[in-house]
């Protein structure tokens, strides 16, 4: 396994997660990861996966089928010392058989930081709606 980098903010760890997608780097992707037994990851309609061989096992049958193309767009952050929670769009750019098409996912990261550097926490992304849902006492789900 390769040596992890020490990312000095949460946005240098976010900016190397996209990087690895784009590469489809498990190796790289898999030392951003905080070394830590609850890590949890939730993939687009896929159920939460919780714990670094799940993770791993996920980002290596995603990466199988190639690089994925997801741009970080619409960051808000919060950050503190030791915890960052990021919510974001990734633009994720699908290949069809009518050619390529953009899709949005809504993203949350969050980020911890440790003696080496700031690390993930939890990836959860779901789908995007194109226009934002009015809540209705049948759709609120919390």
């Amino acid at each position: 396994m390769r040596r992890a980098p020490i990312f000095q903010s949460a946005e240098a760890a976010e900016e190397a997660f996209y990087d690895a997608m784009r590469r489809a780097d498990l190796e790289a992707m898999m030392t951003l990861w905080a070394d830590d037994d609850e890590v949890a990851c939730t993939h687009p309609g896929q159920p939460r996966l919780v714990g670094l061989d799940a993770v791993r096992a996920s980002w290596a049958a995603i990466f199988a089928h190639g690089a994925v193309d997801a741009r970080p767009t619409g960051v808000l952050k919060h950050n503190g010392p030791m915890l960052a929670v990021h919510s974001l769009i990734e633009r994720v750019t699908v290949a069809g058989q009518s050619g390529a098409a953009e899709v949005g996912c809504v993203a949350t990261n969050v980020y911890v930081k440790y003696p080496s550097g700031w690390r993930i926490l939890l990836h959860q992304s779901g789908p995007a709606t194109d226009e934002p849902a009015a809540p209705s006492a049948a759709t609120v789900l919390h």
